[in-house]
C-alpha cells in the first residue's frame, strides 16, 4: 500500500503515522512525502520515502512541475508497484500526475469536506471535486460529512482515529490535573470560535472562581487580546511539540471545542486518550463522536450562555467530569482504534481493487 502526503508535521502527519502503522502490521505500507517529513511517530515498519515535492501552493512549481522532480515522484511510484495509492488530502499540484495514475487503485481521504472559514476557498473545491471524480473510493470521517460531499457509494465513512501514541511522552508531559482547568488546544483559526468562549469565560469564573482557561496553540491572537484576562487566562501561543501535548491535557479538567464550522478534529481523540471530558459544539461530523451527557456536552455553535452552562456543569461536578472522561477513553479503544480504522480501511482498499478491474475489464 502506498500513502502520499504532502504534509511535513502537524496534525495531518499525525494521522497518516498512525494510520500507516497500523496498517504496516500486515501489508507492506510505503509513505510517500516531501522531504523533511517529520518521521519520529512512525513505526519501523513503515518505509517512508522522502521526494521533493511541493507542499505550498508557493513552492508548487519549483518542487512539482519542475521536470526533473516530477520524474522522480513517477520513476519511484513504477518501482513500488503499489496495489493502492492513498492520498491524504487533496492538494492540487499531485493532480498533475493524475493522468499517469490511471492503472493504479487510487484511494483518497477528505479530511475537510468544505473550506474552513478565512480560508482560501475556490482552489480546494475545485481540488476535491477532481480528486473525487478521480479516486475509485473516497473516505471521509463522518455521516454529516459525506452527505455533504455528495459523492455517492464510492464515499465510505471512517473515524478519525485515536492518538494515543501522545501518551508515550507522558514522562515529560508535566503535572497533574489541575482542578478547573479548561484546555482549548490547537491553531488558532477563525473557524474555531475562540471569540464565543472569550465571552463564556466571565460568567463561567463567576460560578467557579478557581476555574481557569488555557490557551495552547499557534496562530494569531491579535483579534481576541481585548477579551483575554491575565487573571484567568494562560496563554500558549506557538507551535506545541509533540512531547509537550500530554502536559497540557494532563491538566485540564475538560477540553472546550467551540468551533462555528469544521467537518471533525483530532482533538477529541486526544482528550480521550487522556480520559477528558469534552465540551464541542454540534457542528459537521464532531457531535457523532460525542455522546452528549456521556463524554461530553453537546452545544449549539455561537451560544455563549449554552457554551457557559456546559462548561460550569462539568467544573462543579468532578465526579461526573471524570466518569464522562473514563467513558471517552472507553468509546475511543472500542470505535476509534487504529486497528478498527485499519481494518475498514483495507476493506476500502480491496473494493477499489475490485472496482479498477472490473473498470479495466470492461
Amino acid at each position: 500500500m502506498l500513502l502520499v502526503t504532502d504534509n511535513v508535521s502537524g496534525g495531518i502527519v499525525h494521522y497518516v503515522s498512525q494510520l500507516a502503522n497500523a496498517l504496516a502490521e500486515e501489508d507492506e505500507t510505503v509513505l510517500f512525502a516531501p522531504v523533511g517529513v517529520d518521521r519520529q511517530n512512525f513505526s519501523p515498519k513503515v518505509r517512508v520515502k522522502e521526494l521533493p515535492v511541493g507542499n505550498t501552493l508557493r513552492n508548487f512549481i519549483v518542487n512539482t512541475a519542475y521536470l526533473p522532480r516530477a520524474v522522480r515522484f513517477l520513476t519511484a511510484l513504477q518501482q513500488e508497484r503499489p496495489e493502492v495509492i492513498h492520498f491524504q488530502l487533496t492538494p492540487p499540484w499531485f493532480l498533475l500526475f493524475f493522468p499517469f495514475l490511471r492503472k493504479y487503485p487510487l484511494v483518497t481521504t477528505i479530511h475537510d469536506v468544505r473550506p474552513h472559514t478565512g480560508s482560501r476557498a475556490f482552489d480546494q473545491v475545485i481540488s476535491n471535486e477532481a480528486y473525487i471524480s478521480c479516486s475509485d473510493a473516497v473516505i471521509v470521517h463522518g455521516q454529516w460529512a459525506k452527505e455533504v460531499l455528495g459523492a455517492g457509494e464510492k464515499c465510505h465513512v471512517i473515524p478519525h482515529g485515536d492518538y494515543a501514541f501522545f501518551g508515550d511522552y507522558e514522562d515529560n508531559g508535566g503535572s497533574a490535573e489541575e482542578t478547573g482547568t479548561i484546555l482549548f488546544f490547537g491553531r488558532i483559526e477563525d473557524y474555531k470560535g475562540l471569540s464565543y468562549l472569550l465571552d463564556a469565560m466571565p460568567g463561567v469564573v463567576r460560578s467557579v472562581p478557581d476555574a481557569r482557561l488555557v490557551i495552547a496553540g499557534s496562530g494569531d491572537l491579535s483579534p481576541y487580546q481585548a477579551a483575554i484576562d491575565p487573571a484567568w487566562c494562560e496563554v500558549h501561543n506557538r507551535y506545541i511539540r509533540d512531547d509537550e501535548v500530554a502536559g497540557f491535557f494532563k491538566q485540564a479538567s475538560v477540553v472546550v471545542l467551540p468551533y462555528i464550522e469544521g467537518t471533525q478534529t483530532g482533538i477529541i481523540p486526544i482528550a480521550y486518550a487522556f480520559r477528558k471530558p469534552v465540551v464541542v459544539t454540534a457542528v459537521g461530523s464532531i457531535p457523532e463522536v460525542v455522546d452528549d451527557g456521556r463524554t461530553g456536552r453537546v452545544v449549539q455553535p455561537r451560544d455563549v450562555d449554552a457554551l457557559e452552562g456546559a462548561l460550569i456543569s462539568l467544573l462543579t461536578d468532578p465526579k461526573g467530569g471524570t466518569e464522562m472522561g473514563e467513558a471517552g477513553y472507553q468509546k475511543m479503544r472500542a470505535e476509534l482504534s487504529w486497528d478498527v480504522v485499519a481494518r475498514r480501511t483495507r476493506e476500502v482498499y480491496r473494493s477499489s481493487i475490485r472496482e479498477k478491474s472490473r473498470y479495466a475489464g470492461s
